[in-house]
């Protein structure tokens, strides 16, 4: 296919998602540092995020630190940890992806999952809508058109004015990054990395896999057809 526009996802692609993890740690150990330790409780919270803990963090943070328990619930740590300002960035050598593209004048977007004030928070963080033509966070389009609908898709493509058939989406989650440019004709290109929280893990079936994957940022240039 001649590449007529590319799409990013961001987390585990143009940043890593554990830096943001980090981040939102290190945001609720300072918002309860009024009752506790701030280095115990955020060296705690990654303790438990290293050990492969998903989901439940909170809960556990509140079993093992009763003087927060007292004080603070769950609802109250997670907007702490969703509307904090994070300390992230775009990873260098993605930068010069993004930087090439530009250099060619490639239109290029950002599709990105998630509560909308901690995308936003990371989109802004990351200075991504000065980067790219068009930034499209779906929670803003509502829950049901997170990935895989097409919506978001659709809506990048209308906004770039490209079509589908020229289109690439690169992401790395093959649980649901996949399915929707399928459906509309994009080539989905996986980019696998060490250190993605997903990087294990493999498609269900066919429609949910990438057409092509590249293993390293240098790879990914190069089937973009630019050098960094």
């Amino acid at each position: 296919m001649v590449i007529k526009g590319v799409v990013f996802d961001m987390d585990d692609t143009l940043c890593l998602e554990r830096d943001y993890v980090k981040s939102g740690f290190r945001a609720v150990a300072r918002h309860v540092g009024d009752v506790a330790d701030e280095d115990a409780v955020f060296k705690a919270m990654w303790s438990m995020f290293e050990s492969g803990v998903r989901g439940d963090t909170f809960n556990r943070l509140l079993d093992e630190f009763p003087a927060i328990a007292d004080k603070y619930e769950i609802p109250e740590l997670v907007e702490a940890y969703r509307t904090h300002h994070p300390d992230i960035s775009i990873i260098p050598a993605m930068r010069k992806v993004i930087d090439a593209l530009r250099a060619k004048g490639m239109p290029m977007g950002v599709l990105s999952d998630g509560p909308l004030a901690s995308q936003k928070a990371k989109a802004e963080a990351l200075g991504v809508g000065e980067l790219v033509d068009k930034v499209v966070l779906t929670d803003a389009l509502g829950r049901e058109h997170w990935k895989p609908d097409t919506a978001g898709f659709e809506l990048l493509s209308s906004s770039l004015g490209v079509e589908h058939n020229g289109l690439v989406y690169v992401g790395d989650n093959p649980v649901k990054d996949f399915i929707a440019p399928r459906k509309l004709g994009w080539l989905a290109l996986r980019l696998r990395l060490p250190g993605q929280l997903r990087e294990a893990d493999e498609p269900a079936d066919e429609a949910a896999a990438p057409h092509e994957e590249v293993g390293t940022i240098q790879e990914l240039a190069a089937r973009l057809g630019v050098d960094i």
